[in-house]
């Protein structure tokens, strides 16, 4: 049975990709042509078309703080999110401990949660990014970040899983350590399992849990 459940929030429990466009991709565009103009726009493109979209790679070769970008996105609009009643129930109903793992501000993070309809208090631990952080810790891509939560709650890697929508940010660094992963919307890198949705991931761990 699975006893840890670490979650990516952008595009995994928040799967809007209208708000992501609009507020992520438009402010972080925004904010590069204020700061570097058209050339700060070029290096953008070219991190969007050679890093799997990451655009926001481009603020650090353009020396442009995160610090920045977070400070449009903490204030954002969040018009675009929707409750998720449904979603919401399924994953307070897990037996499992359940963390978030993401590189959004915190601020946003907490704000997304609530107008998907959860609360800070339906996860055992919150990762995000601080402000004494120079750039996001998930950007790092580090395998000691999902050591120390699972050392956190005293468990084996293998009791746990990680699920996430990017195979190189989300579960690579946690499948390094024997955690499992899944991979919703997408059918690159080397998950355990592949889920159009998360509600899909759901099912298959209830059913997991029926057989054991």
């Amino acid at each position: 049975m699975e006893k840890l459940v670490i979650f990516d929030l952008d595009g995994t429990i928040v799967a809007e990709p209208e708000f992501y466009r609009k507020v992520y991709s438009g402010t972080l565009r925004e904010l590069i042509y204020q700061e570097s103009g058209a050339e700060g726009i070029k290096m953008l493109e070219y991190c969007r078309q050679h890093h799997q979209g990451k655009g926001e790679l481009a603020l650090s070769r353009l020396n442009i703080p995160f610090s920045k970008w977070a400070g449009r996105l903490i204030n954002a609009p969040l018009d675009g999110v929707r409750p998720q009643t449904a979603l919401v129930k399924r994953i307070r109903r897990l037996a499992a401990k359940k963390v978030i793992y993401t590189g959004s501000p915190i601020q946003l993070t907490i704000r997304l949660l609530r107008q998907s309809g959860f609360w800070e208090a339906d996860f055992d631990q919150i990762i995000a990014w601080k402000e004494s952080e120079p750039k996001p810790l998930k950007w790092s891509r580090s395998s000691l970040v999902f050591k120390s939560i699972v050392s956190r709650f005293n468990l084996k890697p293998a009791d746990c899983w990680a699920v996430g929508n990017d195979w190189e940010t989300d579960l690579a660094p946690a499948k390094k350590i024997g955690i499992k992963t899944a991979l919703i919307c997408d059918d690159g890198g080397k998950p355990d399992a592949h889920f159009r949705t998360l509600d899909e991931f759901l099912n298959f761990l209830a059913v997991r849990s029926e057989k054991t």
